[in-house]
């Protein structure tokens, strides 16, 4: 008795390590509409893109919202399967592996009063004779950032958040400010403002107007082995191509077609 009693209280023992060996830890920060707590549950499009990923490849998943410079020790470290919503550079290349298909490109757009004509091209032709908002302390990529450097506009101001540059944009206090796209039409949307405030739109093919952007993605902790990384990357390109990626997005918030 006593023979059977021992490797069956050591497979118990077992069972826990082989349930977590098909959970996966991913971790990003806070940024809605993509990522943030509601009633204290991680949500947003990219969790949910995510986790179908993961979940169409044979895994669990558990996702932790937390200051982005301790998600990247985690992953870093390997106390985190991978981390999302994370630029690529060479540095980061050393420690996380980078899937081909990028997770989300972030698209730096300039939102006016609806109805306006305020327009400048992605270069800042015309944009000196305009009034711009910033957020303070906000970084919208190279080419914004040597535009406003170099006083290619007539003036620009900043404000803590997003909600000041709104109401300024509404009293006509400035002409224009600058926005990531998600947020921003999270933000319009949510507020009942698209139809008082508009993206610049390039008159040729209508849609908004990007001054800047940027690729992230689903990164893998190189600490751990590439399964999963290849198993999640590749649904997930999937995802793009069947629809599902974007139908997801459109859940949370309207997008213009092909942007």
């Amino acid at each position: 008795m006593l023979r059977f009693f021992i490797p069956v209280v050591f497979f118990f023992m077992l069972v826990p390590s082989l349930v977590q060996a098909d959970k996966l830890l991913f971790v990003t920060l806070d940024s809605p509409p993509q990522t943030y707590l509601d009633n204290g549950k991680p949500t947003g499009f990219l969790v949910e893109i995510v986790e179908l990923a993961a979940k169409r490849a044979g895994y669990s998943t558990e996702v932790l919202i937390v200051p982005w410079k301790r998600a990247m020790t985690m992953v870093k470290k390997g106390k985190a399967d991978a981390v999302f919503n994370a630029g690529f550079n060479e540095e980061r290349n050393k420690y996380l592996r980078y899937p081909d298909t990028v997770l989300i490109t972030e698209k730096v757009v300039a939102v006016r009063r609806s109805g306006t004509n305020v327009y400048f091209s992605p270069e800042f032709e015309g944009a000196e004779k305009y009034v711009g908002g910033v957020g303070r302390g906000f970084y919208y990529g190279q080419k914004v950032d040597t535009a406003i450097k170099q006083n290619r506009f007539n003036r620009i101001e900043d404000v803590p958040n997003l909600d000041l540059n709104t109401k300024k944009l509404l009293l006509g206090r400035i002409d224009f400010f600058f926005a990531d796209y998600y947020p921003v039409l999270n933000f319009l949307n949510d507020n009942k403002l698209l139809g008082k405030i508009e993206a610049v739109i390039d008159p040729i093919d209508g849609l908004p107007l990007v001054y800047s952007q940027s690729d992230t993605y689903l990164a893998f902790s190189r600490k751990k082995g590439p399964e999963a990384f290849e198993k999640v990357s590749a649904e997930l390109k999937k995802m793009k191509e069947d629809g599902t990626y974007l139908k997801i997005i459109s859940k949370y918030i309207p997008v213009h077609e092909g942007f």
